[in-house]
């Protein structure tokens, strides 16, 4: 354990008064209604929707994990995050998924369920179960953010873990639950500043310190063979790494749909709460694209933190006995031992901004789900502006408290991570992935396959954790299963349900019979429906440009920081021409068509 100095606690505490002073002063913004209180009315600009999300997405347990594995893998490190922390959903977000969701003009994930299915029995039921699965996901989300927020703070303050999860809790919770999203976006906005300010300043120190740091065989080798044997992750955990670094390209397919399919479907959660709150989908679109730019300061900070551990471990410096021992403290380590006074406070505030910044926005996102789909929907449907600000209120409390208690529970960071990205998350993909595409799909089978994909996805996440291969396929096909035979064993969704749904979203799948429908029964002519099959051509060929970019943004990060030359020009040049695409496709391919 490290203490801090004066001068960096004097920071730290400075940082939770600014934040708390922010928040609180943003009160009186939240207390109109609910819209206001969720989705700060809808009134907040893209870029300040945009730098909240990259905040949110840049959690400190998650950039702890991700230290530990780029410390031990280099990019190979990179490659196991595709299984969520590299965030492979923003591409396919930015370029068609968010302004869907923005035209929806819902408040939650689990109230944009009335659209796609009605308001029938069966529509109500799928609005349930997706409540209800986004408050679990909720929970496990503030229990993440509590454990990894505890171990972190705990190593510099000489306070024990509980005592400083208390302290974090406490002040973001305040703020939280006083401001709603009006108080979220706008202490992320200090925050970020914080952290951008921490990656910069760590990636340059780690940019001069790169020459001086011999990097093990095989750190800097982009590719998906099996990481060699002898390195420090597989020394501290042999059992768990041995079955994924055996078959190392076949769990990065794995990994990679996981993201892909996430992406296809749809993120719930805070997330998705920045789309709703955008002001036009225009504007929602943006808010995806500055998340993708954001996450290159991320990564840069955590190519630094490795090579600045590496340095520490190679010399044998203090700290180099903490690393030897767990090397999620790679990042606590790094921080008290190679920064200056002052600077360190200021690090470390940031760091703890980033934990801070998943917190509220789970807490804020969860407890709009409470009230918005479970007591205003079915205790309270004729309930005050006022009674219901006032549920969120307490609802936001008892997440917190709920999430705190079930954090003691907890053996590791990686432990509730795994579970969350791979577990819990992947069996709610199938029925995410189908609501859009599929018309047949209907509220039955999206509350079956939600429940069989959960439930299965967490029984064989315990029985296989660490063989992907088995549990993530199981998963995918019980829970396709259940959607597809709910669905076609009930009455499908009302066709002029789905005729709203299609005319408002104009989503990509299987919609021709929906689509023949709305010409006879709606004012859509064939100029309307050609001008909408282009925009879903466009959308397409968009894509092609934004996924590549947004992989080839994150390793040219990385890669500088390294001073690996070759790789950065490579993907340097990869962003490039894939950024170039995607601008060509969205400006010049509806004109090319539309001369066609």
């Amino acid at each position: 354990m490290h203490h801090l100095e004066s001068m960096d606690v004097a920071i730290v505490a400075a940082f939770f008064v600014l934040v708390a002073a922010v928040g609180l002063a943003l009160s009186r913004f939240a207390s109109r209604d609910l819209e206001g209180y969720f989705l700060a009315g809808r009134r907040l600009p893209w870029w300040i929707l945009g730098n909240s999300t990259a905040a949110s997405h840049f959690d400190m347990a998650g950039t702890m994990v991700l230290v530990s594995l780029v410390f031990s893998l280099g990019y190979k490190g990179f490659l196991i995050e595709l299984r969520g922390s590299v965030g492979l959903s923003l591409p396919f977000l930015a370029v068609f998924l968010a302004k869907w969701m923005r035209r929806s003009s819902v408040m939650t994930s689990a109230e944009w369920m009335k659209i796609r299915f009605g308001t029938d029995r069966q529509g109500r039921v799928a609005h349930g179960f997706s409540a209800m699965a986004n408050v679990v996901l909720a929970l496990f989300m503030i229990v993440y953010f509590c454990k990894g927020a505890g171990a972190f703070l705990s190593y510099f303050l000489p306070l024990d873990e509980t005592t400083c999860t208390a302290l974090m809790v406490a002040v973001g919770l305040a703020y939280t639950t006083l401001s709603g999203l009006f108080g979220v976006v706008f202490t992320d906005l200090v925050q970020n500043c914080l952290i951008l300010f921490a990656s910069v300043f760590i990636a340059t120190l780690a940019f001069d310190r790169a020459p001086e740091v011999l990097f093990p065989n095989g750190f800097l080798a982009l590719d998906v063979s099996s990481p060699a044997h002898g390195n420090r992750l597989l020394e501290l955990d042999a059992a768990a790494w041995e079955p994924i670094f055996s078959m190392f390209g076949l769990y990065v397919i794995l990994w990679s749909l996981r993201t892909s399919l996430e992406g296809l479907g749809g993120v719930s959660g805070y997330t998705d709460q920045r789309f709703f709150a955008a002001r036009t989908e225009r504007e929602a679109s943006w808010v995806a694209i500055q998340t993708i730019v954001l996450a290159a300061f991320r990564w840069m900070l955590v190519a630094g933190i490795a090579t600045l551990g590496l340095s520490i471990v190679q010399s044998g410096t203090s700290g180099a006995e903490a690393i030897a021992q767990d090397i999620e403290q790679v990042l606590p380590v790094v921080l008290s031992h190679s920064l200056p006074t002052g600077v360190r406070g200021l690090v470390i505030s940031g760091m703890v901004a980033a934990a801070m910044s998943t917190f509220d926005s789970t807490l804020n996102a969860g407890a709009s789900v409470v009230v918005r789909d479970l007591y205003q929907s079915y205790l309270r449907p004729n309930a005050s502006h006022g009674e219901l600000v006032h549920a969120a209120r307490a609802v936001t409390l008892a997440l917190c408290a709920l999430g705190v208690l079930f954090a003691r529970f907890v053996p590791n960071i990686g432990e509730i991570w795994g579970l969350i990205t791979m577990g819990l998350g992947a069996g709610m993909f199938v029925p995410q992935v189908l609501r859009w595409y599929w018309p047949r799909f209907n509220g039955y089978g999206f509350s079956a396959g939600t429940a069989v994909g959960i439930a299965s996805a967490m029984v064989f996440h315990t029985w296989f954790e660490h063989q992907l291969y088995i549990s993530f396929p199981v998963t995918v096909l019980y829970a396709t299963l259940a959607c597809v035979l709910a669905s076609l064993f009930t009455a499908p969704t009302d066709p002029r349900v789905l005729v709203a749904f299609w005319v408002k979203i104009n989503p990509w799948g299987w919609w021709r019979r929906i689509e023949a429908i709305a010409c006879e029964n709606t004012d859509i002519d064939a100029v309307a429906i050609r001008a909408r099959a282009r925009e879903r051509v466009v959308d397409g060929l968009s894509l092609l440009g934004a996924v590549p970019f947004h992989l080839s943004l994150l390793l040219a990060a990385m890669a500088l920081v390294f001073r690996d030359w070759a790789t950065f020009g490579g993907c340097a040049l990869v962003a490039g021409v894939s950024a170039g695409w995607w601008v060509f496709a969205k400006r010049y391919v509806p004109k090319v068509i539309h001369g066609a």
